[in-house]
């Protein structure tokens, strides 16, 4: 996971432990995901050809 900033890194990893606790529901957690954490890269059919072809 990449998180947009160190400060937002904490905040996320202080919400995860109140999911888990049961403090905070799914639906909220998904709006600190989003908040949090850099969005995943769209690559094309070729882009992902080229990344396989230099992985060993």
């Amino acid at each position: 996971m990449k998180y947009k900033s160190r400060l937002l890194e904490e905040i996320h990893e202080t919400a995860r432990d109140l999911n888990e606790l049961g403090f905070i529901d799914k639906h909220a957690m998904n709006r600190y995901d989003a908040l949090c954490m850099e969005p995943v890269p769209s690559y094309s059919p070729e882009q992902i050809s080229t990344l396989r072809d230099r992985t060993p």
